[in-house]
């Protein structure tokens, strides 16, 4: 897979991230696919409508993404993994919440264009 192709992924993530914090519901729309399947660290299963919504609406506030890692690996001509480790400042009735997760995010090519499939995420132990 060429490197732009592994760069425009990267960038993909920094958008999406981006637009969380922004709360940037346009963005995300175009950047996760119709049928994505968005698992939380709490386990909790998303789909598209239900996660810009979240985020739209000010149910769920992210206050800063960082990436700390990310490994972006081609698995067939129109799919990308992406296994990486962020650093998450969230918003919530108590106060602000930082937490490190670990995650793996399918990319797809669907009309020439890369969207997010499934995200799978966890909480890690803070290092």
């Amino acid at each position: 897979m060429p490197a732009k192709t592994i760069e425009a992924i990267r960038g993909l993530e920094r958008d999406r991230f981006r637009a969380m914090v922004e709360g940037d519901g346009e963005t995300l729309d175009a950047l996760l696919a119709d049928n994505v399947s968005y698992v939380h660290t709490n386990g909790k299963r998303e789909t598209k409508r239900q996660f810009i919504d979240a985020i739209t609406a000010g149910r769920r506030r992210y206050r800063q993404i960082e990436i700390q890692s990310q490994d972006v690996m081609p698995a067939g001509r129109d799919t990308c993994l992406v296994s990486g480790r962020a650093l998450i400042e969230m918003e919530s009735k108590n106060g602000a919440l930082l937490f490190p997760i670990a995650y793996t995010a399918v990319h797809i090519q669907n009309s020439g264009h890369w969207q997010l499939l499934a995200l799978q995420a966890t909480r890690v132990a803070l290092e």
